[in-house]
């Protein structure tokens, strides 16, 4: 609403003061209504941005939490093959001859 479509047909002349005071405050609270709405549109485009963000902050928590898991799996199956290593060693150098390793 524009204030040029409230004032009458005979101009402010015909309206008295109380008329122009209602013309006033009625165009006041039209561009407050119109403020209103920009502001709840930029805040609504604002939570918006916020949920995608959140969306996107957790599908990057989950990656993360999968390949810490890959990587926990890797060390343990490390930590297995190193133990196995290890073991055999022992079990062949106790099959080996104690002179086994010396030159003849």
């Amino acid at each position: 609403m524009d204030l040029a479509t409230l004032i009458p047909a005979g101009g402010l002349g015909a309206v008295g003061a109380g008329g122009l005071l209602v013309m006033v405050v009625l165009y006041l609270l039209n561009a407050n209504r119109a403020d209103r709405k920009e502001y709840q549109e930029a805040i609504d485009r604002a939570e918006r941005r916020a949920d995608d963000a959140e969306a996107r902050r957790a599908a990057a928590e989950a990656r993360l939490d999968g390949l810490q898991q890959a990587v926990d799996e890797a060390r343990a199956a490390r930590r297995t093959a190193e133990d196995r290593a290890d073991a055999l060693a022992r079990e062949v150098a106790a099959l080996r001859p104690p002179d086994a390793g010396r030159p003849p």
